[in-house]
């Protein structure tokens, strides 16, 4: 059951990782009306400085989702088969 869960939550984690970035910008430039100007800029970046946070935290309630397939493949690697299998084989795929 722990399987199902990690990779459920690694998809949901993946799919809100791609989105934020656009998020992000649909508010700063057409919601805040900010454009590019350095104000704009200055916070774009501290908004995706947070939702960084965000992720982390996420991640931790989540008790091992992850949205960066290279964290799941490393620790895959360093453990026995049938975790490098589940990981190369249900993990990265909801990726």
């Amino acid at each position: 059951m722990a399987g199902i869960r990690l990779v459920v939550s690694d998809f949901i984690l993946s799919f809100m990782w791609v989105w934020q970035s656009v998020l992000i910008k649909i508010f700063v430039y057409k919601v805040l009306g900010l454009g590019h100007a350095p104000s704009g800029e200055v916070f774009k970046c501290g908004l995706s400085i947070i939702s960084m946070f965000l992720f982390a935290f996420l991640g931790k309630v989540t008790k091992g989702g992850a949205y960066n397939p290279l964290t799941v493949l490393a620790s895959g690697i360093s453990g026995d088969f049938s975790n490098f299998l589940f990981t190369v084989g249900a993990r990265i795929p909801a990726q």
